[in-house]
């Protein structure tokens, strides 16, 4: 048994940093610490724990079946150790954390605007910082490498809080002179189904709700290239003949910047895909600081469905944005 009398607990943070990272270096930075730091800290812990707990290999620090094993009994510990210290108010005004918020590239152009000013007004300590989704959302609220999951969800686990902080619709975009472009109200089924599709696919999937949809009709189509964000979306179809299906708000921002066409999609979300869900691991519903976290994202998100995108030259949310149609 480790006598803990003789153990340095930082030595705990160390393990969890790498086993998030995978990465010696960047588990320094997550902790503040130097990369020969970390890897003295990690002899330290072998030693102790009688095991290398990480081997190297071709994609990082690969973790050992013991390292497996502790993963979550000290990542429980460690969250106990800090809501146990942290203190029980929290005043936005005078704290100083980081909120990190795994999302799609949308929410930076749409909600995040709202999130920053709210920040600047209210909390001048306080940092959010976004990360990409990459196909493992669930897996990154349980390992820690987010505090929080905000994009269009389905089926979510009973581990996690949820949230509804905005509604959004589908719309089809592409360039002003597309065939298709000549619908203003909305594609037929069969025409959407055989046009050349761009998908936009945060998770890395290679088929959206749509396929499924299209699916239960008979129908298929073809997907042309896929992109993990949705701000190259407009270059590419601007310049091809795909059109791509994006959240409505989305292409009212497309529509500032690029000459493209837009009508509403013929395929809407089966009724479990909620839009704009902020979702957490429950190990945070009654922290203090994430609940005001919490709020303030829902504030943000019922001005963005009140004022619409927050940008100089404003437009109406959603299809109001008439002047794209044409």
């Amino acid at each position: 048994m480790v006598n803990l009398a003789g153990m340095d607990l930082n030595l705990l943070l160390v393990f969890d940093a790498v086993m998030s990272t995978r990465n010696a270096t960047r588990a320094g930075e997550k902790i503040g610490m130097s990369q020969p730091a970390v890897s003295n800290a990690l002899n330290r812990l072998r030693h102790t724990m009688r095991d290398d707990l990480f081997v190297r290999g071709a994609e990082g620090m690969r973790p050992t079946a013991r390292a497996l094993e502790l993963e979550m009994p000290i990542r429980r510990a460690l969250a106990s150790i800090e809501n146990a210290l942290d203190p029980i108010a929290f005043d936005p005004q005078t704290a100083t954390r980081t909120f990190t918020i795994a999302t799609a590239d949308y929410v930076a152009m749409t909600l995040l605007p709202y999130i920053a000013e709210y920040i600047t007004q209210e909390a001048p300590g306080i940092n959010v910082h976004t990360v990409p989704i990459e196909g493992r959302l669930y897996e990154k609220l349980d390992h820690q490498e987010a505090d929080y999951g905000l994009m269009p969800l389905a089926d979510i686990p009973d581990r996690f809080g949820r949230r509804q902080i905005a509604e959004d619709h589908f719309v089809c975009m592409m360039r002003k002179d597309h065939p298709l472009a000549r619908y203003k109200k909305e594609i037929p089924i069969e025409a959407y189904a055989a046009a050349r599709h761009l998908l936009v696919t945060p998770r890395g999937d290679a088929h959206g709700f749509v396929d499924e949809q299209l699916a239960e009709m008979g129908l298929s189509r073809r997907i042309v290239m896929t992109i993990n964000h949705f701000g190259s979306a407009p270059m590419l179809i601007t310049s091809s003949d795909m059109i791509v299906t994006v959240p409505s708000r989305m292409a009212d921002k497309c529509c500032q910047y690029f000459d493209v066409h837009i009508v509403p999609s013929p395929v809407a979300p089966p009724a479990s895909f909620i839009g704009g869900m902020l979702v957490w691991h429950k190990r945070l519903t009654n922290h203090p600081a994430h609940i005001w976290f919490q709020d303030l994202v829902a504030r943000a998100g019922h001005d963005l469905e009140k004022y619409g995108l927050k940008t100089g030259a404003m437009k109406a949310p959603g299809l109001q944005g008439l002047p794209c149609m044409g």
